[in-house]
């Protein structure tokens, strides 16, 4: 199964964080699913390196797109569908970067592995 992977997903899974579940631990570690991470999720992490939120993964995205290829992650691109899909979404979240998550997960029909309780508001099978 295709699954999209959440920015805080793949963030604690490279510092091996208690507050993965041992379900999500397993998703990212074994190969039975094909991970997709989202230019979305790149762009918010670029963001928090910059202003200093996340100085224990690394001083650059470049890391982070390395540590994809190791999980053997797809990049999903932002699509014009994307966008239209998101518009469409009603303000359950009010964080851009997990609505576009959400709407990639609509568009693209992929489940989404979150913690994130508020992903379950909308019509996307979230897995954790």
């Amino acid at each position: 199964m295709k699954v999209l992977v959440d920015t805080d997903t793949l963030i604690w899974g490279l510092l091996e964080s208690y507050r993965l579940s041992p379900g999500s631990r397993q998703i990212l570690r074994t190969d039975e699913h094909e991970l997709v991470f989202s230019l979305v999720s790149l762009w918010e992490i670029a963001i928090k390196i910059k202003i200093g939120k996340l100085n224990a993964i690394g001083s650059s995205v470049a890391y982070i797109r390395d540590e994809m290829d190791a999980y053997g992650m797809e990049l999903l691109p932002i699509r014009y569908e994307h966008i239209l899909q998101l518009e469409a979404l009603p303000i359950h979240h009010s964080d851009p970067f997990d609505r576009l998550l959400i709407a990639q997960a609509i568009a693209e029909s992929l489940p989404i592995l979150t913690h994130d309780r508020v992903f379950s508001l909308y019509p996307v099978k979230v897995i954790w």
